[in-house]
Formats: C-alpha cells, sequence, structure tokens
C-alpha cells in the first residue's frame, strides 16, 4: 500500500478550515498534556511511596509543652517508663523528629565521598528505629552509650564527629553507589564535623511534606541521641494493632493525670495514629492528583471527539470520492490507511507547536511559582498519547469509509 503525501495535502488544502482547527485543537491539548501528566506524577509518587513504616502499629505523642523552660532528663526518663508500661505498648522513644510531624524538627547537610551533598530529615532518639518499626536491612543498629546528648536548655543540636548514623537505602544508594555504605564517612558542611555509617533501613520518607515530590522524599537519616532537655516533648509509640485503639483513648489522660502539672495550661496531649496523620497530610495531594486526572480525562476526551468529528466529516463529504477509488479497485485497507495517513498529517501539524507551547508554559510555572523542571522526557510521551489517540478516533470514521460500495459513485452525480 503507498500512501504518497501530496495527495493527502491537497484534499486538505481544498478545506483547510477543519484541519487547522483540530491541529490547533492537538497543539493546545499536548500543551496542557504533558505539564498535566507531569504534574500528577509528581502528586502521585508520595501517596504510592512505601514510608517504611508499619502504619497499623504507630502512634505519635506530641504537644507535651513543658510549663517551666524544657523538660529535664528524669522527666523524660520518667514518662518513657509510664508509656512503656502500658498494656499493649511495644516500644516507646522520645525524638527529636517524627515521621508527618512539623513540631521539633531539624535537618542536616551532609556532603558524600563522592562529594554530593544533600539536605537531609533528622530523626534523632534513642531507640527510635525499634519504635517506629523500620526494616534493618544493613549493618546494625545504635548500641547504648553511642548516642549524643540534645540539651535544647542551653542551645541547638551539636553533632560530634564520628557519630553513627542510619540511612535510608535512597541514600545509601545515592553516596554510596558501590554498596559498600557502612562504615562510609559522611561529612557535615556547616561544620566539617563526619558521621559515620552503621546501618540502613529501607524507607523512611521525610517529614518535609511539600518537598515529597522532588526525588528526594527518602532523603532521611536516622541519629542517637540522648534528649535530656526539650520545651516540647514528642514519642513515638509502637502498640500492638489490636490494642491501638485503645492505647491512644487511654494515654492523653494517663499522662495528663500524671504530668499535667508540669505541662502548659490550656495546650492537651496529643496522640495521634501514624495512619491517620499520613491520611490528612496527603489529602490535598489526593484532591490535586484527581483535579489533574480529570483535567487529562476532559482533555483527552474533547480533542478524541474533535478528531473523530473531523474524520467522519471528511468521509460524508467525499463518498463518491470514495466510491470511484472503489471502483477503481482501491482496496479496504487503501481506503482505511489513506484516512489515517490524513489524520496523521493533521496531528502532526498540531504536535510541534503544541510540544513548544508545552516547554514555554513550564518555563513560566518555573518562574512565577517555583515549579519543577518539566523532564524532556514527558514531550515525546505526550506526543505519541496524542497521535495514539488521533488514530483511534479516526479508525471508526475510516472503517465506515472502507464499507462504501464502489455503486456510490454512480448514484452521487
Amino acid at each position: 500500500m503507498r500512501l504518497p503525501l501530496r495527495p493527502i495535502v491537497s484534499a486538505l488544502r481544498r478545506r483547510p478550515l477543519m484541519p487547522w482547527l483540530v491541529a490547533v485543537q492537538v497543539a493546545v491539548a499536548v500543551a496542557i498534556l504533558a505539564n498535566a501528566v507531569f504534574l500528577l506524577q509528581r502528586q502521585v509518587m508520595p501517596l504510592l511511596a512505601d514510608d517504611g513504616i508499619a502504619r497499623d502499629r504507630l502512634l505519635l505523642v506530641d504537644q507535651m509543652v513543658a510549663r517551666r523552660g524544657s523538660w529535664t532528663a528524669a522527666q523524660i526518663d520518667a514518662v518513657t517508663a509510664l508509656i512503656d508500661g502500658i498494656p499493649g505498648v511495644e516500644a516507646a522513644a522520645p525524638a527529636l523528629g517524627l515521621p508527618m510531624k512539623q513540631s521539633m524538627t531539624f535537618t542536616l547537610s551532609l556532603r558524600g565521598p563522592g562529594g554530593e551533598s544533600v539536605v537531609a530529615s533528622g530523626f534523632a532518639g534513642e531507640g527510635l528505629r525499634e519504635a517506629l518499626g523500620l526494616d534493618l536491612v544493613q549493618g546494625r543498629d545504635f548500641e547504648p552509650g553511642e548516642g549524643f546528648r540534645v540539651d535544647l536548655a542551653s542551645g541547638g543540636v551539636d553533632i560530634p564527629a564520628g557519630t553513627p548514623v542510619i540511612l535510608t537505602e535512597a541514600l545509601a544508594r545515592l553516596w554510596f553507589p558501590d554498596g559498600d555504605a557502612l562504615g562510609g564517612r559522611l561529612e557535615q558542611t556547616d561544620g566539617g564535623r563526619h558521621l559515620v555509617v552503621v546501618g540502613v533501613v529501607r524507607r523512611l520518607l521525610r517529614y518535609q511534606l511539600d518537598e515529597l515530590d522532588d526525588g528526594r522524599a527518602q532523603y532521611s537519616i536516622l541519629l542517637p541521641a540522648q534528649i535530656v532537655s526539650v520545651p516540647v516533648l514528642n514519642y513515638a509509640v509502637r502498640v500492638d494493632p489490636q490494642r491501638r485503639d485503645a492505647v491512644a483513648d487511654a494515654l492523653p489522660a494517663m499522662l495528663e493525670n500524671e504530668y499535667g502539672a508540669l505541662m502548659l495550661a490550656g495546650v492537651p496531649v496529643r496522640v495521634d495514629s501514624y495512619e491517620a496523620l499520613r491520611d490528612a497530610a496527603f489529602r490535598s495531594r489526593r484532591a490535586a492528583a484527581w483535579l489533574f486526572g480529570t483535567v487529562i480525562a476532559v482533555i483527552l476526551a474533547v480533542t478524541g471527539i474533535g478528531i473523530g468529528g473531523l474524520s467522519a466529516y471528511w468521509v460524508e463529504t467525499r463518498l463518491r470520492l470514495i466510491g470511484i477509488r472503489r471502483a477503481l479497485d482501491a482496496s479496504r485497507r487503501d481506503i482505511i490507511g489513506h484516512c489515517l495517513a490524513e489524520n496523521a498529517v493533521v496531528v502532526g501539524m498540531g504536535l510541534v507547536p503544541g510540544l513548544v507551547a508545552a516547554y514555554a508554559i513550564n518555563q513560566w510555572l518555573m518562574q512565577a511559582h517555583a515549579m519543577a523542571r518539566l523532564p524532556l522526557a514527558y514531550l515525546p510521551l505526550a506526543a505519541l498519547l496524542l497521535w495514539l489517540l488521533g488514530l483511534y478516533a479516526a479508525s471508526g470514521p475510516a472503517r465506515r469509509a472502507a464499507r462504501v460500495p464502489p455503486a456510490i459513485a454512480t448514484r452521487s452525480a
């Protein structure tokens, strides 16, 4: 089957309005589609990410605000013992930095052996890996006595040289691509002190929830810290899933009864299940994903209807010509091929300016709204999707054209 381009272009030039309208529609569609698919991917990927935590086993305690200054080491130990003694509690750890929480957080700027610098979310506390239920895939957990002191009453977080750390697999792959993370050294870019990698956990999401769609959602590290003075006391509590709700209901009242006199009046202790916090934190992302998904579906539907309508219009206005070609021994395959080739030309007329517009829109979004750069791979993917949509939309009218009988050439004089 041979489909010369000149007759197709000549046929389109005789009735240029409809082809140009469809080409413009395709250009607009591909410009919006490439960016919408990119934005959809950025919203959906964190929703699908495995955060490495047994979600039905974790409670997070927050808003234990000291009435005067800070909690002391003795008070922190007493609260830990109280929580550990509750039936159904398997592990409890005071923490500086909790997943899905924005209070009492800190970050570290670290540089790997290859020179790659990363700002990672820090999670510090004795027994924190066990309380969070993180899966240790390499190395070991922290040992007693390895932790540094966190005394916020007298200063910030000062991490001494040689402190052991546990990385996520994502950071281990970044800094140690050969798989030799254990024993590796990381440099603190703001202090020149080094840390030593002693273990690797499978996953742990950052608590900067607005930074989960930049490819760095798993850039988190664990540090051993003995928390001796903090103004706000936070806990990670791992529980028996069968008794989680009972522990969550009993815990606030027990803490209020025992330590209410030491807590700031009017600020109740907050106990949340990790599942509930995650659901609330990602609610806006789910809404955005539905929005972008709807936009994509509407664009594809409208564009498909436009292309299908044009193809049907061509068939109706050229029944006699189709009949003549059939009378001159053109096969049904030839007729279908000609219709689809015409459609490919029209769609192609819209794809090139549409791809340029897609890139320009992304540049504007980067400057006006600090959106990430659109990967160039999305441009050919969007073009391919529109091209396949055009073929599908034109296939029905093309098959109807192939069924036109040769006798119609004589009846449509």
